[in-house]
């Protein structure tokens, strides 16, 4: 994936984009191998260039998870992270399969910040659209029964990745979609039954979004 498809860096002039990819270093995942972990210190802004990371902290007793959030293509890891007072990472990340990153090392990104305003303004109009997402998730856990959140969810992957989208396993989307996941495996098996989707694995396929999308209350 071309950095100008990355939705932090779609507004930046070419040169701007030019130097970002002199600063990146690619790296290789493979399917269960950390990317990095809650406590570390951070040393790099991440863009997910093809593959599945999952984003999760432990219990106190290190021993089960919480997924935060599962990122794809085009998806940025790290950047509030960048700007804490004590900067290391809140949280662990994972690949979910065979995944490639660019790492922008933190020093390096800094700098670019400083010397290019339109990245900057890129950056808070970006983190902008990640606090109204958060938002927006709260709001749908609070307000709205599982399988709308459900719905959203893989509408928000089709968006964002097209046709054949991975879908995280059931523990996963429970704890992304706050429920369990005895009631994401029920919801999905709806869906699958009234051909509102197509599953081939973990890969969904969605028919008409639009009947999905019926199927969400506003």
């Amino acid at each position: 994936m071309e950095l100008a498809q990355v939705p932090l860096f779609r507004d930046l002039a070419p040169e701007d984009l030019e130097a970002l990819e002199r600063a990146a270093q690619r790296r290789l995942l493979g399917k269960g191998e950390v990317l990095f972990l809650e406590g570390e210190p951070v040393r790099a802004l991440f863009v997910v260039q093809r593959g599945l990371i999952k984003v999760y902290k432990l219990d106190p007793e290190g021993r089960k998870q919480v997924v935060l959030h599962v990122e794809g293509p085009g998806r940025v890891l790290a950047e509030v992270a960048l700007f804490l007072e004590r900067p290391t990472y809140p949280a662990s990340a994972e690949a979910l399969e065979e995944s490639e990153v660019l790492a922008l090392p933190k020093e390096r990104f800094f700098q670019l910040l400083e010397e290019r305003p339109q990245l900057a303004r890129s950056l808070i109009r970006y983190l902008a659209r990640r606090q109204e997402r958060l938002l927006h998730l709260l709001d749908r856990l609070v307000f709205h029964e599982v399988r709308e959140r459900l719905c959203e969810f893989l509408l928000e992957r089709l968006a964002e990745e097209g046709q054949g989208f991975r879908l995280p396993t059931n523990p996963e989307l429970a704890a992304l979609l706050g429920t369990v996941p005895e009631a994401v495996s029920r919801n999905l098996g709806e869906l699958y039954r009234r051909g509102l989707i197509r599953l081939a694995g973990r890969r969904v396929e969605v028919p008409d979004p639009g009947a999905l999308e019926g199927l969400i209350k506003r």
